[in-house]
């Protein structure tokens, strides 16, 4: 999924280039830069996550969580489109907007995967979590054996 993130992100990113004006908002832009540096943290996170402890494991999940959440919130605030609306011609968007309608879909597939990436790492680190403290029943301390 993070690949797939990745790919949708760098490919906007290089249609787009550097210049602001070539994007429908600055938020936007620097949103998926946002998303870039999300997911090259999160495959740098999968090489390395079996060399490092459970408790900086949590924290990673934890960071990237924060990270894939604000990607995706910031996606969904400044994005008009959804699943129901790319198919509607370009005038039904705003003025910044309608010269990117033909990138719908992407942006629509980019903003699934961060929250289906942000629910995972959610879930990782509470599994995490529940794995390092251990739960288990205590001998009855009340009555003393000899």
């Amino acid at each position: 999924m993070t690949g797939a993130e990745l790919g949708l992100v760098s490919d906007l990113l290089h249609e787009g280039g550097n210049n602001e004006a070539n994007y429908p908002s600055a938020e936007f832009k620097h949103d998926l830069g946002i998303l870039l540096f999300t997911c090259i943290a999160s495959l740098l996170y999968i090489i390395g996550h079996a060399f490092i402890s459970m408790g900086l494991n949590i924290f990673v999940n934890f960071v990237l969580a924060v990270f894939w959440g604000t990607g995706a919130g910031v996606l969904f605030h400044v994005s008009p489109f959804e699943s129901f609306t790319c198919d509607k011609p370009s005038s039904t968007f705003n003025s910044n907007w309608a010269a990117y309608s033909d990138h719908c879909a992407r942006v629509v597939a980019m903003q699934g995967l961060a929250w289906a990436l942000w629910g995972l790492s959610i879930i990782l680190m509470f599994g995490m979590l529940f794995h390092l403290v251990e739960f288990k029943a205590r001998q009855n301390v009340s009555m003393y054996r000899v």
